[in-house]
């Protein structure tokens, strides 16, 4: 429990401090900051985050949608989509791989968790990098526009 809310206060000072940076915020950077124990926390977190959102949305939000029998072709789509089948040093070390690339180093560090689940599976990350990379010049240029008002 010390674990999560630790976890949780951390990112709420990590999107704090992107918010009011000048430049996109550098992940690579942050996450070459963190010994291994540190990014295995962080994975650890964002797993554990995954299966309690599931948890709570099937059973409190929607769970008339989903607590009758749903199609086994839904729930496989929902269940690829959203958990990790793979070990937390498999994560990171492709994390730390794919932060290698400086054109990757303002990549949200939940975007890279997931575009280095999909490398493992052995799917082409290449669009996805590129939709990321996208991703954060365009939130950091909302973030700027709207600090100008």
């Amino acid at each position: 429990m010390k674990l999560k809310t630790g976890i949780a206060i951390f990112l709420l000072f990590l999107f704090a401090k992107t918010a009011l940076a000048a430049e996109p915020y550098n992940y690579a950077e942050l996450w070459r900051s963190w010994t291994i124990v540190a990014r295995e926390a962080y994975i650890t977190g964002v797993v554990d985050g995954i299966a309690e959102a599931y948890i709570v949305t099937i059973t409190t939000v929607a769970p008339d949608k989903f607590l009758k029998t749903p199609a086994p072709t839904e729930v496989k789509k929902t269940t690829d989509k959203l958990f990790v089948r793979y070990t937390r040093d498999q994560i990171r070390d492709v994390m730390t791989d794919l932060y290698k690339d400086p054109a990757n180093a303002f990549i949200s560090t939940l975007d890279m968790f997931f575009l280095s689940r999909d490398k493992i599976e052995g799917k082409d990350v290449g669009k996805g990098l590129m939709e990321a990379r996208k991703k954060a010049i365009d939130t950091h240029q909302l973030n700027e526009s709207m600090r100008g008002r």
